[in-house]
């Protein structure tokens, strides 16, 4: 399977229909050399060699190999084209050949290493991917992968589902707010989620400054869990931020984009929110690569982190993507009109990554809310909104058919159809216990993550800003 593959289709190129005006050809080139290695025409002269390298000529005419120019995941994010399904576009960064190698690093105390200490954070997603491939139940999986980063050197291993408490009550206020204020700024609803990269790295390069105002701007489970955990857990392991290696197992390589954002980046302490992404894909790898069979690892449990986490595994109540949109409808019925909300009940559409709910008051309609998954989903909703077609107040938005359960980085087995596959992790995830967000569990978790935060640092660490991307012209993005 080709990398880029494991990125959702909003990213990926994978049809000419697939992506609206992509850059189909990566303009970063072959690295040349210094001035004085030119030839005496004063231009440098490049040689392409029958196994496809480059050389560059010095002036005696001798060949020189030039080093193949890697492309980042931040000269992705910093391009105004897509993420291509080339198998050319290489992931320098996140890679678990780069993590086994920072795992080895700190057990060997290498004097060149970069951090001192690893924690892990699962998400509960590839938990159910692991959990079906393997027929096994998902508080197994979940146990035996906390073993398997306890066994490569994490110093704490904790559910990312600890911190998405704090992300829904924020999206929660986040729309109230903005619902209520929407007589002077119209531009502001509907409110569109941001937690998927694949879907922001969409809105940020092909609609702009126009969709900028609608998204929210409280960030992703994995970034509050990223910056928290940086705040709070050096000082208990003695280390610095820096020095802390954050890692984070994700659905999708989508959450590498994220965790690269340079936004996420603090100069003063030169230190990423979150350092690493493996996606269980690359655990497999991880696993073929030490002669590790999963069904043969042990079970570990999952640290508390102060005590934030609940003994009983849960998640949060609606989607197998975080629940955004049922989060959302119960905040503001009850915050705007008083109600509580026993039972939410999403109607799919013409298809089933289209499911919409909604809340009347005396007969009359007051809230409307929607789940909407998929990248041709995703362009219809965006043409209605540029019509002033406004359908919802709220919109949880995906990238990936089926959303996260069904993320581009989810273990796939040869004999089960996607359709299949995206029904069993549904399956799975509503036997899981799930949870509503009640004030003593947020009072609990905004009193261990944010202490004394004063208002402005409490949005500085829950909150973030989207960017449009400028657009570069090229041939291949002209239209003729």
């Amino acid at each position: 399977m080709a990398t880029s593959s494991r990125f959702s289709s909003v990213i990926q190129l994978t049809d000419l229909d697939d992506f609206i005006t992509p850059s189909q050809e990566c303009i970063k080139p072959a690295k040349t050399q210094n001035a004085r290695q030119v030839t005496s025409s004063g231009s440098a002269k490049i040689q392409i060699g029958d196994d496809g390298t480059y050389s560059q000529l010095d002036k005696e005419g001798r060949p020189e190999k030039l080093q193949k120019a890697q492309i980042t995941l931040n000269d992705c994010l910093a391009c105004s084209g897509c993420i291509t399904s080339a198998e050319s576009v290489l992931i320098g960064q996140q890679n678990h050949m780069e993590f086994l190698k920072l795992c080895k690093d700190i057990q060997l105390s290498s004097p060149s290493r970069s951090f001192d200490k690893v924690v892990v954070g699962l998400s509960c997603q590839p938990i159910l991917s692991f959990a079906n491939k393997f027929q096994i139940p998902p508080e197994d999986a979940r146990a035996k992968l906390s073993a398997l980063f306890r066994q490569l050197g994490a110093v704490k291993v904790f559910d990312v589902e600890s911190f998405s408490d704090l992300c829904l009550v924020e999206c929660g206020q986040d729309f109230v707010h903005r619902y209520r204020e929407q007589s002077t700024n119209s531009t502001s609803i509907p409110v569109l989620a941001s937690a998927c990269p694949g879907w922001i790295c969409y809105a940020e390069k092909t609609h702009g400054n126009w969709i900028l105002p609608h998204l929210s701007e409280v960030k992703s489970p994995q970034q509050i869990a990223g910056v928290l955990v940086k705040d709070v857990l050096p000082n208990e392991l003695q280390t610095s931020a820096s020095r802390l290696a954050v890692v984070m197992i994700m659905p999708c390589f989508d959450k590498k984009l994220e965790a690269s954002r340079s936004d996420f980046f603090h100069e003063d302490q030169q230190s990423k929110d979150v350092d690493f992404v493996i996606t269980p894909v690359e655990i497999e790898q991880i696993l073929e690569e030490l002669a590790i069979e999963f069904v043969d690892l042990g079970s570990s449990q999952i640290d508390s982190l102060n005590g934030v986490a609940d003994t009983a595994w849960s998640v949060p109540s609606g989607s197998g993507s975080g629940g955004y949109a049922e989060h959302v409808l119960r905040f503001a019925a009850k915050e705007l009109y008083g109600m509580t909300l026993e039972d939410v009940r999403f109607q799919p559409l013409k298809n089933s990554d289209i499911r919409e709910a909604f809340v009347e008051k005396d007969g009359e309609q007051v809230l409307s809310v929607a789940i909407v998954n998929g990248f041709r989903n995703i362009q219809n909703l965006v043409q209605k909104m540029k019509r002033k077609k406004r359908t919802y107040d709220y919109v949880e938005i995906m990238a990936c058919p089926s959303g996260c359960l069904n993320g581009g980085a989810q273990l796939r087995t040869e004999s089960t159809e996607t359709k299949a596959l995206a029904a069993n992790m549904e399956a799975l995830h509503s036997k899981l216990e799930h949870r509503q967000i009640d004030e003593v569990r947020v009072n609990k978790l905004n009193h261990v993550w944010l202490g004394k935060a004063s208002p402005e640092e409490h949005l500085n660490k829950l909150r973030t800003s989207y960017h449009a991307v400028q657009k570069s012209t090229n041939a291949l993005t002209v239209k003729w």
